[in-house]
């Protein structure tokens, strides 16, 4: 039942739909539309850049839902398209090791708000960042953290404790 209010209301656009009956087929025409609005495809984001546009792009590597490797890919083609030192100048990868499509599994929480307005506002590009696994309840405290390393790159312990992120170190 994984994505029936999306099956329902998107593709089918009856929420009495039964999507047990769901048959991929019957929906090709507006599959089509939806992907036409929704899917990062065209690799080409110079009009994005020379429009002053800054993107991050948060990758959970043990997404259940969709494979991360979709939006590295992606990211690679840009690069490809672009080319590496351009995209650099204006977009971000990031990939969260052994989180899943809810931001549960390992480390995954980051303010990506904060940091796209300080990049955006104030002209300073992130660069290795920092997520951590809190408790959800109050007294709220950090239960371990890692540090967000910029694609390629990825967390390597060095020594330490490793539920603080400063015993790892980012590594291609």
């Amino acid at each position: 039942m994984y994505g029936a209010g999306g099956i329902a209301h998107i593709f089918a656009r009856d929420s009495n739909f039964d999507v047990r009956k769901y048959r991929p087929e019957d929906f090709a025409e507006r599959v089509r539309e939806v992907s036409a609005l929704m899917d990062s495809t065209n690799p080409d984001l110079s009009a994005f850049k020379a429009h002053g546009g800054r993107l991050i792009v948060l990758e959970h590597m043990s997404d259940y839902a969709q494979s991360p490797y979709a939006g590295i890919g992606y990211f690679r083609e840009v690069q490809n398209r672009m080319g590496e030192s351009s995209v650099a100048d204006f977009a971000r990868l990031y990939t969260a090791p052994g989180v899943d499509h809810v931001g549960s599994g390992g480390p995954s929480n980051v303010d990506m708000l904060s940091v796209l307005v300080d990049w955006v506002e104030n002209g300073r590009a992130p660069g290795d960042l920092v997520v951590v696994e809190q408790q959800a309840v109050q007294p709220i405290k950090t239960d371990r953290a890692l540090p967000l390393c910029p694609w390629p790159a990825w967390p390597r312990y060095q020594a330490g404790d490793p539920k603080i992120a400063s015993s790892y170190a980012c590594a291609r």
